[in-house]
C-alpha cells in the first residue's frame, strides 16, 4: 500500500514538472554540456548538469537557470529577469545588468540585490564549506536521534525505489527552480516571503534525505567491522561524514556533491512511505 501510494505521488510530481518546464518554454537549452551565450535570445536559457556562461554580447530577455552547474555573467551582459543557480554558484562580474535577483541555491542561499543588481553574490569558501559541512553532520544526526525508527525504514525502503530515486529528486530539483521563478515574478511583498518558504522546504527536504542517505552508507561501513547493531546517529553520522567527504576531492567533488543532493532530494520521499506507527512493525 505504501508503494502503491509512493508511485501515485511520483505520477504526480512528473505531471507538474513536466508541464512546468513546457509552460516555461525556454529559448536555449542545454542537457550535460556547457551552454555559452553571447548573443540576443528571446526567453529564458537554462542548463541541466552543466555550466551557464554568459558572454559580453549577452541579451537573454527572460531568465538564466542552471540546474547541477554555475552561472557565469561576463561584463556587458543583460539578463532581462532572474538569474539562478540550483547546487551550483553564481557569478555576476563587472557591468553585467540583471532586472531581477540573483539567487544560488548550493550549501548555503545568497540573495543578490533586485533591479540591476550587478554585484558578485556571496561565494562559498573552503572555511565556509567545512562550516556547513559540520551543520549538516549536526543537522541529520539530530534528526537520526528524534526519529529513529523512521529513518531506519526509510533507509531500508531505498533499495526498492532503485534509480528511481536520483530521477524523482531531478525532478524535484526542477519543480523548485520553476516555483523560484514563479514566486520572485510576484514583486518583493510577496515573492521574497515565498522564495524563503521554498528555501526552508528545500533544506527541510535535503536534510531528510541526507539522514537517510547516512543511514545507509553508515549502517553499509560500520557492518563491514562490527557486526552487532550500533545506535542510528551513530550510523548517520559515519555515513554523512563519508558523502561530505566526497565533496572535497579535487577536481570531482563539486559534481560529486550535486549527485549527492540530487539523490538525497529523491531519498526525502522515502520518509512517506513510512505510513502508520513504525514502531509497532515488525523488525
Amino acid at each position: 500500500m505504501a508503494q502503491r501510494r509512493l508511485s501515485r505521488l511520483v505520477a504526480l510530481f512528473f505531471l507538474l514538472t513536466v508541464t512546468s518546464v513546457v509552460e516555461a518554454a525556454p529559448g536555449r537549452t542545454a542537457v550535460l554540456t556547457d551552454l555559452e551565450v553571447n548573443e540576443s535570445v528571446e526567453g529564458d536559457v537554462v542548463v541541466f548538469g552543466a555550466d551557464l556562461v554568459l558572454g559580453a554580447q549577452a541579451r537573454v530577455t527572460g531568465d538564466a537557470v542552471a540546474v547541477g552547474g554555475n552561472v557565469s555573467i561576463a561584463p556587458g551582459a543583460e539578463v532581462g529577469r532572474h538569474v539562478v543557480a540550483v547546487f551550483g554558484a553564481v557569478e555576476i562580474d563587472g557591468d553585467a545588468k540583471i532586472g531581477g535577483r540573483a539567487i544560488s541555491l548550493s550549501s548555503l542561499v545568497s540573495l543578490a540585490s533586485g533591479a540591476g543588481a550587478t554585484r558578485r553574490p556571496h561565494q562559498v569558501s573552503f572555511a565556509m564549506r567545512l562550516l556547513a559541512s559540520g551543520g549538516w553532520l549536526l543537522v541529520t544526526t539530530a534528526i537520526a536521534f528524534l526519529f529513529p525508527i523512521r529513518m531506519r525504514f526509510a533507509a531500508w525502503s531505498v533499495p526498492a525505489f532503485g534509480v528511481g530515486i536520483p530521477a524523482l529528486g531531478l525532478m524535484i530539483a526542477l519543480t523548485a527552480v520553476v516555483s523560484l521563478l514563479a514566486a520572485l515574478g510576484l514583486g518583493p511583498a510577496i515573492g521574497v516571503p515565498l522564495v524563503a518558504a521554498l528555501m526552508v522546504l528545500f533544506f527541510i527536504g535535503k536534510s531528510l534525505g541526507l539522514t537517510v542517505l547516512g543511514c545507509v552508507v553508515g549502517t553499509w561501513v560500520l557492518r563491514r567491522w562490527i557486526r552487532h547493531p550500533l545506535p542510528i546517529s551513530l550510523e548517520v553520522f559515519i555515513g554523512v561524514l563519508v558523502l561530505l567527504a566526497l565533496r572535497f576531492a579535487p577536481i570531482v567533488g563539486d559534481t560529486l556533491w550535486t549527485l549527492t543532493s540530487l539523490i538525497a532530494l529523491g531519498a526525502s520521499i522515502t520518509v512517506l512511505s513510512v505510513t502508520g506507527d513504525p514502531a509497532r512493525a515488525e523488525v
